[in-house]
């Protein structure tokens, strides 16, 4: 088995050459001939994208955030060259890797890999580009990109509470209607995504009962404004137990959605800050990835 490894030396908290080290270990010990690339930018990155969709490795392992997974699938996508995928977790709040139940530790990870199993699971489609697990606008979607680097590596998840928190004296609602699946949703939103996910930022929580990560859905997240502070608290109670009262805090399985906006406002891709129109529609690519774990 021929087994490519890609390491993001600016994922997480900046091992990765420590941590790589003891990957591609596993695997070599496993009988498999290993290609070992650390990449620093998004620019080495896809270069050995390239190398490997024209080589076809029988494995290609994805080792940093859930960002540098995120890169891997589109721009394999873009390529026409999708492959099986493997992913270790070195990031800093690793919500996808958490929907897998990976473990913390590479080496473990690396080995759930090398024995595990190929599974398809679905994609999202943000007008025409791939998504690996959310998008988000609104309260908190600045947090993941605004963070600095290294407070990330020094709190973890933390500091993307930290800094969305920051954010709370500033939040304006976005008036906007939603076609889900057919049927209209409105009203003045403080918060919106579209995932496929359990955990969202490392602290928003969907119970695994509402996530199937393999069954052709999405699952929609929309936080109304509140209009008092009793509802305000309210909608930090719901958050808290990934629940919903279908008028504060709406959740439901969706397959293909438009959001229509007064004007423009941002998105965030698995953590990449996105432009968006007043137009913006969305579908569920089922079972699009093939990740082994």
């Amino acid at each position: 088995m021929e087994v490519w490894i890609l390491a993001n030396t600016r994922a997480g908290k900046h091992k990765a050459r420590q941590e790589g080290e003891s990957v591609r270990r596993v695997f070599a010990l496993g009988g498999a001939r290993v290609r070992m690339a650390y990449t620093g930018s998004l620019e080495e990155a896809e270069g050995f994208l390239r190398r490997a969709a024209a080589q076809k490795p029988d494995l290609l392992v994805c080792c940093g955030g859930d960002g540098t997974l995120s890169h891997a699938v589109g721009f394999l996508g873009e390529l026409g060259a999708p492959m099986p995928l493997g992913f270790v977790p070195m990031g800093t709040t690793n919500d996808f890797a958490n929907s897998l139940g990976m473990p913390k530790e590479p080496a473990r990870a690396a080995e759930q890999i090398l024995h595990g199993e190929s599974h398809r699971l679905d994609l999202g489609s943000f007008e025409g580009r791939r998504f690996l697990y959310v998008a988000s606008f609104g309260a908190f979607t600045q947090s993941s990109y605004k963070a600095p680097p290294q407070v990330k590596a020094t709190l973890g998840h933390l500091a993307y509470v930290l800094e969305g928190a920051r954010e709370l004296p500033f939040l304006q609602a976005i008036p906007l209607e939603a076609e889900v699946d057919g049927d209209l949703v409105q009203g003045e939103f403080l918060f919106g995504a579209v995932s496929n996910a359990t955990s969202l930022g490392g602290v928003m929580k969907l119970s695994p009962e509402q996530v199937q990560l393999d069954d052709g859905f999405l699952e929609l997240t929309l936080i109304r404004k509140p209009q008092t502070p009793v509802e305000l608290g309210q909608i930090v109670q719901l958050l808290r137990h990934g629940s919903q009262d279908g008028s504060l805090v709406i959740r439901r399985p969706v397959t293909r959605c438009v959001f229509r906006g007064q004007e423009s406002f941002d998105w965030s891709l698995d953590g990449e800050c996105v432009p968006g129109g007043g137009q913006v529609g969305m579908e569920v690519l089922p079972q699009a990835l093939e990740l082994v774990y």
